[in-house]
């Protein structure tokens, strides 16, 4: 799904359905905000 986002926009929108999809699912934050810092070490232009 991340893999998706080719934009600003377009990540943090899914970000922010990540985040709302869990709300049903609270055991899922660690993982969640885990795997949300590793995919902003990998994803964000670093320059």
């Amino acid at each position: 799904m991340l893999a998706q986002a080719k934009t600003k926009k377009e990540y943090k929108k899914v970000i922010a359905e990540m985040l709302s999809s869990t709300d049903s699912e609270p055991e899922d934050e660690k993982s969640l905000a885990s795997s949300i810092k590793t995919v902003d070490l990998t994803m964000i232009p670093t320059q």
